[in-house]
């Protein structure tokens, strides 16, 4: 431990926990970034082996976060031995971080009070720090969702109609009206709630599915701030959807997926939700054998907007679904999704370009059966079969 002289009258208290593999630091200074640069500063001090140590006692605030990465520690090796944690000490902390979270959603629903109160105009004016700040909050009263809902604001306040922000405000507004009432709501409802404000998955909550055959129907990876975020969609031989989620950090690709339009086996659990999408595979087994889109199950295009409305009503936080549509077919020019009864829907941005074509020539301009995510603007097909021919090669 250290102290840096800032720009204020008293200095920094910085400090380095080096006692496992896991590193971690803690500096009383104001700064978001981890590790700041007095942390830094101290781990290349100690690196280089410096004289100029001392031994002092160690400060109170320091021995208590000393304490709680102790515990955290025990917690997982509690785990990996599969001892069961003390429950009294479980509820200890959910009731300390509820208590937070409460805090900081009222924090949330008096700021987007005062936001909607000046209007769509004087939003624009705000500069980008205030935005981060506001996220900033959030991560501090542990809620990393309601923080990410925030940091998307800016990228919808020069939409011309203002239709995208408001809707954005209203499901951030919900999080706090909801909260108030999370006691009344079903399992399924209140796991909903949790996953919108970035609650983790509580896997102890999954429920097994009795199906262990599964079509991989494609995937998609993005950036997420520090995370790189891999969707990847299975369907079942009765129409069931299930989205795997698998995570890395940023720049770097998560583990090996699955190969589009391949049957996947394996023991499939979903999390506890309204409306049931996110799924866990254990012990999988991909690649077994090449399989078609089963047109059988696919949605006609004009009941899509029955569907998406259907599943908002049972998880209005809900950001995309995976559908199967057909037949449908992609017209040469423009960028949509066209039935054969006069129904489109636009293609999304990404999809534009070679993608396009790419698309377009693997429908073999015959009637086609597409599996994609659908946000409610746009959809994003990501596997094509034609009626035509049996299996699609797919792209990485």
């Amino acid at each position: 431990m250290g102290e840096a002289q800032g720009s204020g009258k008293h200095p920094y208290l910085v400090a380095a926990d080096l006692r496992t593999a896991d590193i971690a630091t803690k500096c009383s200074c104001p700064s978001r970034k981890f590790p700041c640069k007095h942390a830094l500063g101290l781990l290349l001090l100690h690196a280089a082996g410096t004289d100029n140590w001392q031994e002092l006692a160690v400060p109170e605030e320091l021995n208590k976060w000393l304490e709680g990465r102790a515990q955290k520690a025990e917690g997982g090796r509690q785990k990996a031995e599969g001892k069961e944690p003390d429950p009294a000490q479980q509820a200890k902390t959910w009731a300390k971080r509820e208590k937070k979270m409460g805090t900081g959603l009222e924090a949330l629903e008096l700021w987007l009070s005062d936001l909607v109160r000046e209007g769509i105009l004087a939003a624009r004016k705000r500069g980008y720090g205030e935005w981060d700040g506001q996220a900033a909050r959030m991560v501090d009263a542990q809620l990393p969702g309601a923080a990410r809902l925030v940091r998307q604001i800016p990228d919808l306040l020069h939409q011309d109609s203002g239709e995208a922000l408001t809707a954005h405000l209203g499901r951030l507004y919900l999080l706090t009206q909801v909260w108030k009432n999370r006691e009344s709501l079903s399992e399924g409802e209140r796991a909903d709630l949790y996953a919108a404000l970035g609650l983790p998955l509580d896997k102890a909550a999954l429920i097994p599915s009795d199906q262990t055959d599964w079509l991989c129907v494609g995937s998609v990876t993005e950036e997420e701030g520090r995370l790189t975020v891999r969707r990847t969609w299975l369907l079942g031989n009765g129409g069931e959807v299930a989205l795997l989620l698998d995570f890395a950090p940023k720049n770097m690709s998560p583990s090996a997926g699955f190969q589009p339009l391949h049957r996947v086996g394996g023991t499939l659990a979903y999390a506890a939700s309204a409306f049931a999408q996110r799924a866990v595979l254990d012990t999988p087994e991909g690649d077994i054998q090449p399989a078609p889109l089963p047109r059988h199950l696919a949605l006609p295009l004009a009941d899509l907007p029955r569907y998406w409305a259907e599943a908002l009503a049972k998880n209005p936080w809900l950001e995309r679904v995976g559908v199967l549509l057909g037949p449908v077919y992609l017209p040469p020019e423009g960028w949509q999704v066209c039935s054969y009864d006069g129904y489109a829907i636009p293609l999304e941005e990404g999809v534009r370009g070679g993608y396009l074509w790419y698309l377009r020539a693997a429908a073999d301009t015959e009637p086609a059966y597409l599996f994609g995510e659908w946000n409610g603007q746009s959809f994003y097909p990501l596997c094509v079969s034609p009626q035509s021919q049996t299996v699609h090669e797919e792209r990485p």
